[in-house]
């Protein structure tokens, strides 16, 4: 009887430690990811890969780094929601300007647009303000 109940909370146990990061997230997806490692290079001031050859992003459109700089120049950030429809995708998230040691100020509420080629997601669009959408 024992092993009976032992075995399925051992099973439950190790599904939790996959599904689980490190970080306490829920199995991030390749779209957060992408747009994490984006924003911490914008925000920090770094350098960022422009889109990729056959990325989606229209010709010609204005640097979305550009424009986070425009709106926070040095930013922390928060993802607020995400949706993706084939491949493309639509991000808010919150910037948090960063201060000097004092309070950087309040967030600024952007949305990115992105594109996929392969697994590789582009951020082809940054503006401010969000896109509704619905969390079912």
């Amino acid at each position: 009887m024992a092993v009976a109940v032992g075995l399925p909370l051992l099973v439950a146990a190790i599904v939790m430690a996959v599904v689980f990061t490190g970080t306490g997230v829920v199995g991030r997806s390749p779209l957060h990811r992408a747009v994490d490692g984006y924003l911490e290079a914008v925000g920090g001031g770094g350098t960022v890969p422009a889109a990729g050859p056959g990325s989606g992003c229209p010709d010609g459109a204005p640097d979305p780094a550009d424009a986070l700089r425009g709106l926070a120049p040095r930013f922390g950030h928060h993802i607020v929601s995400s949706t993706e429809s084939g491949d493309s995708a639509a991000v808010n998230v919150d910037l948090v300007p960063a201060g000097d040691g004092r309070d950087g100020g309040d967030p600024v509420a952007v949305l990115l647009e992105l594109r996929r080629t392969g697994d590789r997601w582009d951020v082809c669009a940054a503006s401010a303000g969000r896109l509704a959408i619905d969390p079912f």
